[in-house]
């Protein structure tokens, strides 16, 4: 007796917010179903097991990651793999989120074939929005960490290993410095271009920026070295890099004077865990 290849598709998913734990649960259901004459069969006898994934976009916009179910997508991250049909997770209280809706899609495989359709589901998440007035407002993302979301004096976040800044090499004084509420002398250890700072907000934060502030460093003899042309950057993985924001040989961009700052919009954003500035 031959029977037709057959699939199973992850039906009726739910996400919803559990504010007791300040996680996101997930749950669905296999339905079986019968595949079309052109779909790959699943090879009977091995286990079934389930992919979940999460689209994180920022309120009232549609810039954040995109539906894509290979999971390469630098906005989409995978969140379970495994063999139940449930799974939750944390997007922590005070991570400093600037989305409000996470977006998740279940796939299910069996050995290398997978669930054609998918289930999708919406939840909304809670979010710490923080809203831009002036420079150095003590509004910023990096004011809010260091300052444990405004319930004690600031610390340098990257000091206080709350968050981590690298730089494409060493030089003068220390990448932290990025991140301190006064100007400084420091920068990398050699004039290559790209050269870029970083910084990794942690596993657990993920932010969406709307502007960001450079400032230039104290030495006046450094003031014709400002930045002209750079790009800032985002990523989920620290490996996949998407553009926020370009600006190209643009003299003016930061004022000609040491300790000078200045502030830019980000038109292309969506959230990302690392963010680097590239001298190019």
């Amino acid at each position: 007796t031959s029977c037709s290849p057959r699939r199973l598709a992850p039906e009726g998913l739910v996400a919803r917010w559990d504010e007791a734990t300040k996680e996101v649960a997930i749950e669905w259901r296999p339905v079986p179903i019968s595949a079309p004459a052109t779909a790959t069969a699943v090879p009977p006898g091995l286990p079934v097991r389930y992919r979940v994934q999460a689209t994180l976009v920022e309120s009232g916009k549609d810039g954040g990651g995109v539906d894509n179910p290979s999971g390469s997508s630098p906005g989409v991250i995978v969140i379970y793999t495994g063999p139940e049909c449930r799974c939750r997770y944390r997007f922590p209280p005070g991570a400093a989120l600037g989305s409000a809706e996470a977006r998740f899609v279940v796939v299910a495989m069996r050995g290398l074939a997978e669930s054609d359709p998918s289930a999708t589901a919406a939840c909304t998440i809670p979010a710490v929005i923080l809203s831009y007035d002036h420079d150095m407002d003590e509004q910023g993302l990096f004011y809010y960490i260091g300052s444990k979301g405004r319930t004690q004096p600031w610390r340098n976040p990257a000091e206080a290993g709350w968050v981590t800044v690298t730089r494409s090499s060493e030089g003068n004084q220390k990448a932290s410095d990025a991140l301190g509420m006064k100007a400084c002398y420091s920068y990398t250890g050699n004039q290559l271009i790209p050269s870029w700072w970083q910084v990794d907000l942690g596993a657990e934060r993920l932010f969406t920026p709307t502007r960001y502030t450079i400032r230039h460093n104290n030495n006046p003899d450094f003031v014709p070295f400002r930045l002209q042309s750079w790009r800032l950057e985002g990523s989920v993985d620290g490996a996949s890099w998407r553009p926020l924001d370009e600006h190209t040989n643009e003299p003016n961009a930061i004022p000609a004077k040491a300790d000078a700052m200045a502030t830019f919009a980000v038109e292309r954003a969506f959230p990302s865990r690392y963010f680097r500035v590239l001298m190019t």
